[in-house]
């Protein structure tokens, strides 16, 4: 019975999905080819850890998730490493980004509140680095990152 609700659930969601493509542009298609693109990817990546747990007998060694911040001479431009994406952010990018990850009551909310900025604003990252959910490591290396880099000035 189980089985039966998960594939008519799957169905409708299917359907509904088909429907409201029907209304959205080619780069919001395209957004969304990416979304799925990174899902199937963390997907992917999830059974490989779960199949390397089931043979080592134990939790998969994490590796540390590579974020860096670098800036330019005269801070005009910001060179953010994330993953295996390279990315240049403006002075303005940063600072909003420093904002959020210092003004979340809690380091869950400040993920979220980054994902959602970077989904709204910066899709490149995102698409870039594979982060599809505000639980992606990367986006926790960043909010670290970012914490250790730059402190928030009282104005």
């Amino acid at each position: 019975m189980k089985a039966k609700k998960i594939v008519a659930g799957r169905a409708k969601l299917e359907k509904e999905l088909r429907d409201a493509m029907k209304e959205v542009d080619e780069e919001g298609l395209l957004f969304l080819l990416r979304q799925a693109q990174v899902l199937i990817y963390n997907v992917r990546v999830d059974r490989i850890n779960e199949a390397g747990k089931q043979i080592k007998g134990g939790k998969p060694r994490e590796r540390a998730a590579p974020v860096s911040i670098e800036e330019t001479e005269g801070g005009k431009q910001i060179f953010l490493t994330i993953g295996r994406a390279r990315k240049i952010l403006t002075p303005e990018e940063m600072r909003r980004i420093v904002r959020i990850c210092y003004a979340a009551e809690t380091k869950s909310e400040a993920l979220r509140q980054l994902f959602t900025v970077l989904a709204k604003e910066r899709k490149d990252i995102l698409a870039d680095a594979t982060i599809g959910n505000p639980d992606n490591p990367l986006l926790e290396a960043l909010f670290t990152t970012v914490r250790a880099t730059y402190t928030l000035k009282d104005r």
